[in-house]
């Protein structure tokens, strides 16, 4: 329970001062606990955010699998994962202060580097993604289901990192179902 009020407490952190300003001790403070249970909790800041971002991977699974559920068919679930998660991140207030004011921590957690530890953001995405794909819209998804999941997560984040476009939420959600559902 202490853990999930602190990363609670480190999203909100997040949401007014940024990822760069997050501290064990601060988030202890507001969170009311201890800083050496924060330490033993954590151990330190990047493991901090690393609990912040798998709980929002988790919490946009369950929200894509929400959306996809309102339709019967597999064009209809892309469709509407497209043209719900991208208000989703337009709203989402930690993510934004930090698009805004820190943006090359996004793009540190979106591209792979040369001896990185751990899956970029995208793959960590299309991992928890894949499970709800299968089976039953594997088979109408091109190239494949891994493929089809990582082309909709790449083209949800360049929307993501440069958001100013030509195109309407629901003209992105038609070209991502031409070209990933059959």
């Amino acid at each position: 329970m202490e853990r999930d009020r602190m990363v609670d407490v480190g999203v909100a952190l997040v949401s007014r001062f940024g990822a760069k300003a997050l501290s064990l001790t601060s988030v202890a403070r507001q969170a009311g606990v201890a800083r050496a249970t924060a330490y033993r909790m954590f151990g330190g800041k990047d493991a901090l955010i690393a609990a912040i971002v798998e709980r929002e991977v988790v919490t946009l699974r369950v929200k894509l699998r929400e959306w996809a559920d309102t339709e019967p068919d597999a064009a209809g679930k892309v469709r509407a994962q497209v043209r719900n998660v991208l208000p989703y991140i337009r709203e989402h207030e930690a993510l934004q202060y930090v698009l805004r004011n820190e943006p090359e921590e996004v793009v540190r957690a979106l591209v792979a580097t040369k001896g990185a530890a751990g899956p970029t953001l995208i793959h960590q995405i299309v991992e928890q993604a894949l499970p709800d794909l299968q089976p039953e819209i594997a088979d109408e998804l091109r190239p494949d289901p891994r493929g089809a999941a990582e082309f909709l997560v790449r083209t949800i984040y360049s929307l993501m990192l440069i958001p100013d476009s030509a195109l309407s939420d629901d003209e992105v959600a038609d070209l991502v179902v031409r070209a990933i559902v059959k």
